[in-house]
């Protein structure tokens, strides 16, 4: 379609006429347009942020990632805002899929499905379906592709059968004191230790909007039974899936203070309790973990705030005294300060319900004493930033507290959002970029088979040097 008739129809589109004014073609030739308008500006949203996350431009202020940011800054949901990051990603290794999205001709349920399984070298085959399908039929390829695939998700070739199927770890500790572990699981180990690390994640992700997952929610509909305050009405769906994180780390540190907090073991097991070495205050020797290594004053101060605490008095590597354990805030004290800050992460914009700390606004090693006007509850993530100096908190009395920046600027709970200014349309979008070409019913089986039977047929090409070539 030539730009000046597009052009011209756009202008028409975007005059702002009021919708109770309009016939209900152009009604109709409006909702259309603005859905292929959308779709590419998603595209160039989608652009921007995958280069945004690859600067690390989000990092500050105690933000663990770029969906954490967004969620905050743009007002996203956070599950919405890991799948906008995940699908920034994956469309930057696919070309041809972001084009046609950058067009308009493809919408963002289209490509969120597609990215799920298209590579490099299965995309236009792809493309070529989602152009004239539906998203449904879309969504429904895709998960027949999953469930088929038995290929490399990076190269397309056939995956080679592993020899190695017991399950085996290691553990070492760096010189700067960080600890690496390493696993390679059976593949039931694995998905056990996946399935942990996502039931984690979605403990330590919830914030005040999730609600708890209900007794039935997974209950065949034939034989669910009455239904009360904490169940789902039968047959009604709920989504439990947030999916495997990229970087599992967070999750994994969640199941292991879930492991320690609840698992009961004698008082001096070896390992088994976090022991912090202190020293005197004539000593030059660092603090330190037990047989472990030196630890900041922030570390101490973080430890300070979320475990039992035994200070051992040491001079020059003799312990001097080995004294009581000093506890955290009473349970009293913790459902008070939970219930004022609504169970929440008192960060601005964070809402997360699971894996919380009471923090000393002042630290209790500096005085700072344990009642509601110095107390606080923030997540692990905020609560370590915190004492990194990511951002701070001041406490105005009358338990009333500021977060602010470094340079001493407040963060916003919630930051204004609006249009930029002087936006106008893609004018070469075609007014109905996002209709299916073609179309029809999806035959599930024929599409499969022709699409592996390409795939095959390109790889095979791709290994002898032909495409390449071509």
């Amino acid at each position: 379609m030539p730009v000046t008739a597009v052009t011209s129809l756009s202008d028409t589109m975007f005059d702002h006429t009021p919708a109770d004014q309009l016939s209900t073609t152009e009604l109709t030739d409006r909702v259309v347009g603005y859905a292929g308008q959308i779709a590419a500006l998603t595209a160039r949203f989608l652009e921007y942020l995958a280069e945004f996350d690859a600067r690390r431009a989000w990092s500050g202020e105690g933000i663990r990632s770029c969906a954490d940011w967004l969620s905050w800054r743009t007002g996203l949901s956070r599950r919405t805002a890991q799948d906008h990051v995940r699908v920034a990603h994956a469309l930057t290794s696919l070309p041809a899929i972001r084009t046609a999205f950058t067009e308009g001709r493809l919408t963002y349920s289209k490509v969120r499905a597609l990215t799920r399984v298209a590579t490099p070298i299965r995309e236009n085959e792809l493309l070529n379906v989602a152009l004239s399908a539906t998203a449904a039929q879309v969504e429904r390829l895709v998960k027949s592709i999953r469930n088929i695939d038995a290929l490399d998700p990076d190269t397309g070739t056939p995956l080679e059968p592993t020899a190695v199927r017991r399950s085996k770890g290691n553990w070492r500790l760096h010189c700067d004191g960080t600890l690496s572990v390493s696993l390679r699981l059976s593949p039931v180990d694995g998905a056990a230790f996946l399935a942990a690390v996502v039931r984690a994640e979605y403990e330590r992700l919830r914030t005040s909007g999730d609600a708890d997952v209900p007794r039935n929610a997974l209950t065949d509909p034939e034989t669910a039974g009455p239904t009360d305050g904490n169940l789902k009405e039968p047959g009604e769906r709920i989504d439990l899936w947030r999916g495997v994180p990229h970087d599992i780390s967070a999750a994994v540190i969640a199941m292991a203070d879930t492991t320690r907090t609840l698992t009961d073991v004698p008082e001096l097991t070896r390992g088994a309790e976090i022991i912090v070495h202190k020293p005197l205050e004539d000593d030059l020797e660092d603090a330190h973990l037990e047989d472990g290594p030196a630890l900041t004053d922030a570390e101490v101060d973080t430890l300070e705030c979320v475990a039992s605490v035994r200070e051992i008095g040491k001079r020059k590597g003799v312990t001097l005294r080995w004294g009581r354990k000093r506890h955290p805030p009473t349970a009293a004290l913790v459902r008070m300060i939970s219930g004022r800050d609504q169970h929440e992460c008192a960060h601005p914009g964070c809402g997360r319900t699971r894996h919380l700390h009471l923090h000393h606004v002042r630290p209790w090693s500096k005085g700072g004493t344990t009642d509601p006007d110095n107390l606080i509850l923030l997540c692990s993530a905020h609560h370590a930033a915190l004492h990194r100096g990511v951002f701070g908190i001041t406490a105005h009395g009358n338990q009333h507290f500021t977060f602010h920046r470094p340079d001493g600027t407040h963060i916003d709970t919630a930051p204004h959002t609006r249009a930029p200014d002087r936006w106008r349309p893609d004018p070469h979008i075609a007014p109905d970029a996002t209709a299916p070409v073609g179309g029809g019913r999806l035959n599930l089986g024929y599409t499969t088979e022709v699409l592996y039977a390409a795939w095959a047929y390109k790889t095979e090409r791709a290994n002898t040097g032909e495409l390449a070539a071509a």
